[in-house]
């Protein structure tokens, strides 16, 4: 079973531990790999997928942010 969602930047670690607690009988076998945008859950005895992806609009805002920064230590 495979299920997309898109979250908030600040509730990254919160979907992954939802994940574990809902595999918790056999964490042993939940794989978890974590990008910046992005996570991917996978728990090998049943199968199911969980990808998280980051909203877009928390990802532009801190490509905002960091333009404005490169541009203000360049000058």
């Amino acid at each position: 079973m495979n299920n997309h969602h898109l979250i908030e930047e600040d509730d990254q670690e919160a979907a992954i531990e939802a994940f574990r607690v809902a595999h918790e009988g056999h964490t042993q076998e939940v794989e978890v790999q974590r990008d910046t945008w992005s996570i991917y859950c996978l728990c090998k005895r049943c199968g199911e997928i969980n990808t998280y992806e980051v909203d877009n609009q928390a990802r532009q805002q801190e490509d905002k942010e960091e333009a404005l920064f490169t541009g203000a230590r360049g000058r």
